[in-house]
């Protein structure tokens, strides 16, 4: 709780209780800021904010009404105004933990997550990102990869209190365009990659690769930029307005941490790291190159916070993969299932190709579909990719929304030549399918859903146990009572 002088230069000293940016939230003794948003426009609830008991209106356009006893203070950008206010009333959370901010296409959950699984070892740690909220104990879901201002700040400032030291936090290119974390003091920020996403929003690739370059602005001369020197373009656009200090990672290019003989295997990876001038072979449980680049970024920001050479070789034995992404499915038979959550169509690339520098004398069988009513030129690229790559293809649900299920795997399978191909709409039977059919050496790809435990319809997010679930519990339906060194013979 603060008083209203407290936040703002007024000489009124009433007790605020809460902040707002949904009036549907509002109650007794709050501020309600009017956010002119992408479909919202806060000030046409200024009414339902003061009966519900607003006693604050913070707002930018002329007003017809305003109501005795009520506050209202203009300024210019109310936006602007909530970020400074949420990070006064909430105590400054994040100048109080380090922050450490990761952006990029892809990537972003992955190096959040080792990050906070490595630190851990060491400190209380705190997540927030695509997959959930998780500190001190505390999971909750996420209502965005990167979450709005209010609801971002009061779980720093929960954090803060249950001792939490540090956070790691995903930072998309809509939470930095729509400046959700303009109030958060980072002390470093790290970027994975940049690829064709999220354009309708942003318009341009210059636009979005701006996006993802407002984080370096965010950090001052004490912190830690750390970028990755293969993703030249964006390396260009950033290194010589970076104010703070600049740290490297890469394979193909220089940098100050790099990757030499990279070698795939279908359980884990393996490659010679180069830390300056220190040369160590090392093997982690990840999979598939670009995994390898996200492990460089989780070994240098060990470097960004100060580390001794020998605690940041340590710490790379506790790097472990992340639920849903490029994760091998543990089970005693012959063949291989991977779930992934693969979002874009350069992720389908990559794991397609994974697959097939492992590939022995099996086959590749892809489970995917791709979401209804968006990215509609996703599908005609997946669909060229699986033609390129697999043997075998099962086109089923994935966020169908209210589009036809079956219409959008035809507008996949319409680029599918050369493997065999079958649209089987429910994902759980789907997964089944390709399980039944397994056979000694294939590799079962399931893609586009990874942790995710629910599917859009029409009707909103439906429960489902999730890909990784779905596909043990197939496993073991199908080969329950088998015999395992007998069915090791059969294979």
């Amino acid at each position: 709780m603060k008083r209203i002088n407290e936040l703002f230069d007024v000489e009124e000293e009433f007790k605020v209780v809460s902040i707002h940016s949904d009036s549907r939230y509002v109650g007794k003794d709050s501020i309600f800021f009017c956010v002119d948003g992408l479909s919202v426009d806060g000030h046409k609830y200024i009414e339902d904010a003061v009966f519900q008991g607003a006693k604050c209106i913070v707002y930018s356009k002329p007003l017809a009404y305003k109501h005795r006893g009520v506050l209202y203070i203009k300024v210019n950008n109310v936006l602007d105004e909530l970020n400074r206010v949420a990070d006064v009333f909430y105590d400054h959370p994040s100048y109080k933990m380090t922050m450490i901010g990761v952006t990029g296409s892809s990537g972003k959950t992955v190096v959040a997550l080792m990050i906070k699984e490595v630190l851990s070892h060491y400190l209380k740690m705190g997540y927030i990102g695509t997959n959930n909220i998780e500190y001190a104990g505390v999971i909750e879901q996420c209502p965005y990869t990167t979450p709005e201002t209010i609801f971002m700040q009061r779980h720093l400032n929960d954090m803060v209190k249950r001792d939490v030291k540090g956070v790691t936090l995903e930072v998309s290119s809509h939470g930095l365009a729509l400046k959700r974390v303009d109030g958060v003091h980072f002390d470093i920020a790290i970027f994975t990659n940049v690829y064709e996403e999220h354009l309708d929003f942003h318009g341009t690739m210059e636009h979005l690769m701006a996006s993802k370059a407002k984080l370096f602005t965010l950090i001052d001369e004490k912190g830690y930029a750390i970028l990755n020197t293969d993703e030249v373009r964006f390396y260009n656009l950033v290194k010589d307005s970076i104010r703070c200090h600049l740290l490297t990672y890469g394979i193909e290019h220089k940098a100050h941490v790099m990757a030499r003989n990279i070698q795939l295997f279908i359980d884990h990876s393996e490659f010679d790291l180069q830390i300056h001038d220190d040369l160590r072979h090392v093997s982690v449980p990840v999979l598939g190159r670009f995994n390898i680049s996200n492990v460089l970024a989780v070994i240098t920001s060990m470097l960004a916070l100060e580390m001794p050479m020998d605690q940041v070789l340590e710490s790379i034995g506790y790097i472990r993969g992340v639920d849903g992404r490029m994760e091998l499915l543990e089970h005693p038979y012959p063949f291989t299932v991977i779930v992934d959550y693969c979002q874009h169509a350069k992720s389908f690339e990559k794991v397609f190709q994974f697959a097939k520098s492992v590939q022995t004398n099996g086959r590749i069988i892809a489970v995917f579909g791709a979401p209804g009513k968006k990215n509609y030129n996703k599908r005609e690229k997946i669909g060229k990719l699986a033609n390129q790559y697999c043997n075998q293809v099962i086109l089923t649900a994935e966020d169908n929304r209210d589009e036809d299920i079956h219409d959008i795997c035809l507008d996949i399978q319409e680029y599918l030549e050369k493997p065999v191909s079958v649209i089987i709409e429910d994902r759980r039977v789907a997964i089944e399918q390709a399980i039944e059919i397994a056979n000694h050496g294939d590799i079962i790809l399931i893609l586009g859903k990874g942790h995710e435990q629910f599917m859009a319809s029409s009707i909103g997010n439906e429960p489902y146990p999730g890909d990784k679930y779905v596909a043990l519990e197939a496993i073991d339906k199908i080969f329950k009572g088998e015999d395992e060194d007998e069915l090791q013979q059969i294979y």
